[in-house]
């Protein structure tokens, strides 16, 4: 629970790194220069996986797969890059036209989301949204539900009420799970910050 960004994205397989670079590249230029003391820390694994640390947030991460891996994964148990891509498997996954005779026609995918609600600041929200925008405007498709409403609104006020509010639900229902005798080491796992 609390306020989410998630993403769904598609680029071809030739067009990832450079798509992923651009990202990193603008994570760089960020730290350092961002105000509230907001930390990012970038770890990039492969050409295809990119993971960003911004402040208390979830690790925002970006890992392109191609069809074939994320249809395998899902024979394993649950996949949630699989089920989020394929709306619970009611659609199939175009891997791209002829790609045995044109390699460069390959799509990869990657499905993600990143938990904004414990950070210090409304401007690790932003600064997820605005890196998620970075890889999506890149991407053939993609598909992203911000709870917060800055990435399609802009306006970071957006973001600063959806996470009060929500952290008002969490500590509504976390107040009453403790009048039925649950311990905070059971229920409270972060405490929400922006806006109180």
């Amino acid at each position: 629970m609390g306020v989410t960004i998630s993403n769904k994205l598609g680029q071809t397989k030739q067009n990832v790194k450079t798509t992923l670079d651009n990202a990193q590249t603008f994570a760089e230029s960020l730290r350092g220069n961002v105000s509230d003391g907001v930390e990012i820390e970038i770890r990039r694994l492969s050409d295809y996986q990119l993971l960003i640390d911004v402040a208390g947030c979830e690790t925002l991460g970006f890992h392109f797969k191609s069809v074939a891996d994320i249809n395998a994964n899902s024979k394993d148990g649950f996949s949630y890059e699989h089920a989020v891509l394929t709306n619970g498997g009611k659609l199939t996954l175009d891997a791209g036209y002829l790609i045995a005779e044109y390699p460069q026609n390959e799509k990869w995918y990657s499905a993600d989301f990143c938990k904004t609600q414990f950070a210090g600041s409304s401007i690790a929200h932003k600064i997820v949204a605005d890196i998620i925008k970075i890889v999506a405007s890149r991407c053939f498709y993609a598909e992203v539900n911000d709870e917060g409403d800055y990435y399609h609104t802009g306006i970071l006020g957006d973001a600063v009420r959806a996470i009060r509010e929500n952290g008002k639900l969490i500590d509504s229902l976390t107040g009453q799970l403790k009048a039925k005798g649950w311990q905070d080491d059971n229920i409270t796992k972060g405490e929400t910050k922006i806006g109180k």
